[in-house]
């Protein structure tokens, strides 16, 4: 159902306006963050629906600001999909796997972004 609420995380402009068109253009409500603490401040002030995180932000990594998230919105952090462009560990991608609702790595298929986001919030209702 469209109109749930979308937090991208990510500090590379181009990526969040083109998931914000993208994930706007199926209905959904996006806002965005540049780095850790900006979306913590947003997420203490709204709530969201799902969040993307790129794993690699200027302030702290991506495994970090989602131990945060997990403190202040548990169903929030379940919800979670993580970016990147980098080839992660093994450990990050258990991480991922464990503890989120998945990854999507960089250059992604945004017909994979939207397919993805659809399945984490289908599984929240």
């Amino acid at each position: 159902m469209a109109g749930e609420r979308i937090l991208v995380v990510d500090d590379e402009e181009p990526i969040v306006a083109l998931l914000g068109e993208v994930l706007g253009a199926e209905g959904y409500a996006v806002d965005s963050a540049r780095d850790a603490a900006q979306a913590l401040a947003l997420i203490r002030e709204s709530m969201y629906d799902a969040a993307l995180i790129d794993f690699n932000l200027p302030d702290m990594n991506g495994v970090m600001l989602h131990r945060q998230i997990r403190q202040m919105d548990e169903e929030l952090a379940g919800r979670t999909i993580f970016m990147s462009g980098f080839l992660q560990s093994e450990a990050n991608l258990g991480y991922y796997v464990a503890e989120s609702a998945g990854f999507l790595g960089k250059p992604f298929d945004l017909r994979e972004v939207v397919e993805h986001v659809r399945r984490v919030l289908a599984g929240a209702s």
